[in-house]
């Protein structure tokens, strides 16, 4: 069967749905539908995903995503600032998705298209000029299965890290939150460099809203309580196996 860009399909012995992102030769690369994954699979390893399989899995993740609208109460906007986002994505598509989502929150973002392997030569830069209260990094990842302490097994894990240091430079955890990290991620490398919230504890894949709903989650949480990040991971499908983190305070203040 012929396949071309942007068809949804399913690899051999895998359940998850893929869109096609290029084809070279015989070989063809591949990004999830809705998880933060990218990997490649040989053309005759494919095989086209049915529409309601697709349509479902869109459904599912949108039935999630309007809990946490209707589960996220805001206060008149009159007398309550909201922490405002610096959103830094390998994945422009991905990027889109969660800068919709911002806006519809009432929440100020800006949003950010770099590939991971650059974002630690942008980021400085980009948090001076935008002064943001919140950071997420995030885009591709993938952990090969071979070692989960040698960094070498990740695809991206070590540039958020060095991402996350830049930033660390200048503001600590308190004064700058970052959420960090994709699909299968080392969560503890990605800690130890800094951040705030990170995936992925044990190495399994997140959804395209994941690091956009904690971003909101502290964004909505006043500075003088600790985010609920139980709250939040209810609404993360692999819950605390997908999404860790540490203490954090929120970013809303109130006008005097």
């Amino acid at each position: 069967m012929e396949f071309k860009i942007n068809d949804y399909v399913l690899i051999k012995d895998d359940d998850k749905v893929y869109q096609i992102d290029k084809i070279i030769c015989d070989i063809v690369y591949l990004k999830g539908l809705t998880y933060r994954l990218i990997t490649t699979a040989h053309l005759d390893d494919l095989r086209p995903a049915p529409k309601d399989l697709v349509e479902g899995v869109i459904k599912k993740e949108e039935l999630t995503l309007n809990q946490f609208k209707k589960a996220t109460h805001f206060r008149n906007a009159h007398q309550f600032i909201y922490g405002t986002i610096l959103h830094i994505d390998g994945d422009q598509e991905y990027l889109n998705s969660c800068m919709d989502l911002y806006k519809e929150m009432n929440i100020f973002a800006n949003g950010i298209y770099l590939e991971e392997s650059k974002i630690k030569d942008e980021i400085e830069e980009l948090i001076l000029k935008l002064t943001p209260d919140i950071v997420v990094i995030t885009g591709h990842d993938l952990y090969n299965g071979k070692g989960k302490k040698d960094l070498l097994n990740y695809r991206n894990t070590k540039h958020f890290m060095d991402a996350v240091r830049v930033i660390r430079k200048h503001f600590n955890q308190e004064s700058l939150p970052v959420i960090v990290g994709a699909c299968g991620s080392n969560f503890e490398a990605l800690i130890a460099s800094g951040a705030n919230f990170s995936s992925s504890p044990k190495r399994l894949n997140i959804h395209t809203y994941d690091p956009a709903v904690i971003a909101i989650k502290i964004a909505t949480t006043s500075i003088n309580q600790q985010v609920d990040f139980e709250q939040v991971v209810q609404y993360i499908e692999n819950k605390k196996d997908a999404f860790g983190g540490i203490e954090t305070k929120g970013k809303m203040k109130v006008l005097l």
